[in-house]
């Protein structure tokens, strides 16, 4: 598929788009390929998970402080390294169209998640030496590329995509080079690097592809994931979008799109039970501490794998045919005389 075919399927979202075309984001089509019933939990049956997590509340500061070190240079604004630390150790301000909140820093999140924070394996790298390579070296690093100028951060898009879903999400940095050229960078807080295969043709990149053609009327010619823990990369040296990904993640879309719209038709979402299901907020309780509290044990078909426990058995073996249950219990009502 050419660019031109492609901003063919691109339009603007319209009013009316948004009460017949349904919205999807890449984390939610991924989550659909994963399991079909952690999908339906979360999209048909609307159990929202408010659950927070070490992973994501450090993640989500780390990409804070390189997302204001980009402001400041597509500013042209010199790079205030302390404000960024600080905001990055102590919290800061998160200013959203919904209004304001806290974000928490280093210090909380290393109290709150106390056990977790300083519970490191033999031969692992702990938090808090994973931290300190962030804070003097990785947000000094980046962005310092004499080819490639930051040009957005936390960019956003919004589009209608072949008339038939609206996709939306935001890219974390966008470069481009002296040609024109663009790049799109993805920040990852994760502890390793992405396997051969993962990486080859990412549904995650081919949706920021298609986001860029909308935004700037152009393919990216490079992608990079940058593990910020790690000080590590991963772009097209090391296989990140190899030769013919764009035309075959255009048609994994595609199939993805043609699965959600069966999904939605069907009464029926068959699980997909890995060691993933650990890391799930609808198992039960007992069996991981990521369940939400509310939503926990809506889901009965996990996998029994554990850190510590690695397993192939699963909770309970699904049965096709057996309709999803909505078991989020209402609360009680008090009769007060």
């Amino acid at each position: 598929m050419t660019v031109t075919e492609l901003q063919k399927l691109l339009r603007p979202v319209e009013e009316d788009d948004r009460r017949k075309l349904p919205t999807v984001s890449y984390s939610k089509l991924d989550v659909l390929k994963k399991c079909v019933m952690q999908y339906a939990q979360k999209y048909k049956l609307g159990k929202y998970s408010n659950q927070q997590t070490l992973a994501l509340e450090l993640g989500t500061i780390l990409h804070k402080g390189l997302e204001m070190k980009g402001r400041m240079k597509i500013d042209g604004k010199k790079v205030d390294y302390l404000e960024i630390t600080d905001a990055v150790t102590n919290g800061c301000q998160e200013i959203t169209d919904k209004g304001s909140e806290q974000m928490i820093g280093l210090e909380r999140i290393s109290q709150k998640y106390f056990e977790d924070w300083f519970n490191t394996k033999e031969g692992e790298t702990s938090y808090t030496e994973k931290t300190n390579i962030y804070l003097s070296k990785v947000i000094y690093d980046r962005m310092e590329d004499e080819d490639w100028k930051v040009i957005a951060v936390e960019k956003n898009f919004e589009f209608v995509y072949d008339n038939r879903v609206i996709i939306h999400g935001f890219i974390d940095r966008v470069d481009q080079n002296k040609d024109g050229e663009l790049r799109v960078v993805d920040y990852k807080s994760s502890k390793k690097l992405f396997r051969d295969e993962d990486i080859k043709t990412p549904l995650q990149m081919v949706t920021y592809d298609i986001a860029c053609v909308f935004l700037y009327g152009k393919l990216p010619v490079e992608h990079e994931y940058d593990f910020i823990l790690l000080d590590q990369k991963q772009g097209p040296n090391e296989g990140v979008c190899s030769k013919g990904y764009f035309n075959r993640g255009i048609k994994k879309l595609n199939n993805l799109l043609d699965k959600m719209d069966s999904v939605e038709k069907m009464d029926e979402y068959e699980p997909s039970p890995t060691p993933l299901c650990y890391w799930c907020a609808y198992p039960d309780k007992t069996h991981t501490p990521n369940a939400d509290s509310k939503y926990a044990g809506s889901c009965p078909y996990y996998s029994l794998w554990k850190p510590e426990k690695k397993s192939f058995q699963v909770n309970e073996e699904f049965v096709p045919g057996k309709k999803v249950e909505n078991k989020t219990e209402k609360p009680k009502r008090t009769l007060v005389f």
